[in-house]
């Protein structure tokens, strides 16, 4: 299991100081969809594409395997290493997979301890989170290069598995001792993955039975014990499959008994029918099931636990940035200048005065955030003491330009409609603009596949185009779906307009901006000074009974998106200002204004 590392997070007990480690509890990803119990497929594990899945394996017996004891022609290989016999004519690929591949399963204790509690405890990533998402929980990260990476180590892990399986059969079935590869160019013999993936099985079942069932695990999984079986070609794997099985029905979830089954009739037919692909499906299958089993455990510690993940926020993460600071590990200079460039612009900035109370320091913060998530070009990134909320701020980013965006067009359907670019503000129904919105607002949400959020406007105008002028020929009086469409000279003229607009800094654009700065603000420091009297699960809880709306009008709610951003200065600054920005004293003002 891979799921996505942050920078890293661990202390050793509550308001205790970190210390550098030089292994940390890995932070995660969480908050998407769960394991699917229909199929394992959604987890980690890789589980081979049937169209490009290698032929069967020549000669196979039953789960035989053979002689590891058999002495190594290659001098580089340790007495472990196991003969490639040449009769078995293995192709380039199966030989170098037999060399190279992982040698521990894609599953094992430590990937699994990323999910054990010290490490959720401790993860800063998952507690930021847990004051934004109400139904976080751990998935697989199956996404971007790296779970392409692991995706790709998963598969040729176990395709070397299913060869190592067909060369243990090979060496019973015949007692071959001495007929290794005979190619020169070829390394003769590799190490076996067998022993150690029984070896990962055992520690991992371990940590997920109950103490009472480890004596259980230890004598039928005994590593040594099932090496001999497999070396005089007597091992029982349905057996083992079937006590398997019975095991983990007993502890996990009844949706994962399934995936038992299949594991058990996998192995079963393999074994039948000598074919070692089907034996490593029934293997890929179980470690799902066990990845899958510590999931479970994890998201119920989650849940179990969110009120102290939430309510602990500020102390922790100030006891770790502090921390952090003091060991010269974290940099926050260019962020005290940040701020004290905000201060230095207010003081100037006569015609836009400052909140006349103890709130004018948070607001300076929010004034800040404003800039960046509404100027036209796309900052270079957000001060580094953000650096736990980046992508909350991105995807507010993407928001507040989607919005200005979707005024754009709205004007130019009204300017195209009107005919008349004196009319450039006339109010519409409030059902058009609505629909209006929905409609726009639908086709970018489809056409999203840019990174951080940022909706690529711009590369769509044609298809905003064909969308704004079947309304304009609506309004006109015409139909909104079908014939009589306006014409492609309209069409033209329209998608020239919304290229320029969207493409440049232009007056309109900062018309719209300046617009919606007003709005965000106003309405963000309505909740803030609300929340700065709140405590951190507080200030959760009373977004829960915020009216949701069906996607994607809730990206385009100028007051859901100025909660967020309130809820996310609030925290912080309680963790930051003490630490970067102001005296302690401002602090508490602030908290009593």
């Amino acid at each position: 299991m891979d799921l996505q590392k942050t920078k890293e997070a661990q202390r050793d007990t509550p308001r205790k100081q970190q210390e550098e480690r030089s292994s940390e509890c890995p932070l995660e990803t969480y908050g998407g969809s769960g394991h699917s119990k229909d199929s394992p497929k959604n987890d980690s594990l890789d589980h081979r594409d049937p169209n490009h899945a290698p032929a069967p394996q020549r000669r196979p017996s039953r789960f035989a395997l053979g002689n590891d004891a058999a002495p190594s022609r290659s001098p580089a290989a340790s007495s472990q290493a196991i003969d490639i016999p040449a009769a078995l004519n293995l192709t380039h690929k199966e030989h170098k997979l037999l060399l190279t591949a992982k040698r521990l399963p894609p599953v094992t204790k430590g990937t699994l301890s990323e999910l054990d509690l010290p490490c959720i405890m401790s993860n800063i990533n998952l507690r930021m989170d847990a004051n934004f998402d109400r139904d976080l929980h751990f998935k697989p990260d199956l996404d971007g290069e790296k779970g392409r990476r692991k995706r790709r180590e998963a598969a040729e892990y176990w395709e070397a598995m299913a060869t190592e399986i067909t060369i243990y059969a090979c060496h019973a079935s015949q007692a071959v001792v001495g007929d290794a590869a005979s190619q020169e160019d070829l390394q003769s013999a590799f190490e076996p993955r067998l022993p150690a993936m029984f070896e990962t099985l055992q520690d991992v079942l371990k940590t997920l039975v109950p103490e009472r069932d480890h004596p259980s695990v230890m004598q039928n999984l005994d590593v040594a014990l099932l090496m001999q079986q497999i070396q005089k070609g007597v091992l029982d794997m349905v057996g083992v499959a079937q006590w398997l099985a019975a095991l983990l029905k007993t502890h996990c979830a009844p949706m994962r008994d399934e995936w038992a089954d299949r594991m058990v009739e996998h192995i079963s037919v393999g074994s039948q029918s000598q074919d070692s692909m089907e034996i490593v499906r029934g293997l890929q299958t179980l470690f799902a099931i066990l990845e899958a089993m510590k999931l479970d455990v994890a998201n119920h510690q989650i849940r179990a636990f969110r009120v102290l993940l939430i309510e602990d926020t500020i102390l922790f993460l100030q006891e770790y940035f502090r921390g952090k600071i003091e060991r010269d590990n974290f940099r926050v200079e260019a962020s005290r200048l940040w701020y004290e460039d905000l201060q230095d612009r207010d003081l100037q900035r006569r015609h836009h005065p400052a909140p006349a109370d103890g709130f004018r320091p948070i607001s300076l913060l929010f004034h800040g955030l404003s800039d960046l998530l509404l100027q036209f070009h796309s900052p270079e990134g957000f001060p580094e003491t953000f650096v736990f909320d980046s992508d909350r701020l991105w995807q507010l980013r993407a928001c507040m330009q989607n919005l200005i965006s979707l005024d754009i067009c709205w004007l130019i359907f009204e300017f195209f409609t009107q005919q008349n670019p004196q009319k450039r503000y006339l109010p519409a129904a409030a059902a058009t603009y609505a629909s209006f919105r929905s409609r726009i607002g639908t086709l970018m949400e489809e056409s999203d596949d840019s990174p951080r959020g940022s909706v690529p406007w711009v590369k769509n105008v044609h298809s905003i185009a064909l969308e704004i002028a079947r309304f304009v020929h609506a309004a006109r009086g015409g139909s909104s779906s079908g014939g009589g469409m306006a014409s492609d000279g309209m069409i033209g003229l329209i998608e020239r307009a919304l290229e320029w607009h969207l493409s440049n800094e232009t007056e309109l654009f900062q018309y719209f901006q300046r617009t919606l700065r007003d709005k965000l603000l106003g309405s963000t420091f309505a909740s803030a000074r609300k929340y700065l009297n709140m405590s951190p699960l507080a200030i959760c809880e009373s977004q829960r009974n915020y009216p949701s709306t069906p996607m994607p009008h809730q990206h385009y709610d100028i007051d859901r998106i100025s909660m967020r951003l309130a809820h996310l200065g609030v925290l912080h600054w309680r963790v930051w200002a003490p630490i970067l920005y102001v005296r302690e004293s401002v602090v508490e003002d602030v908290t009593m204004s």
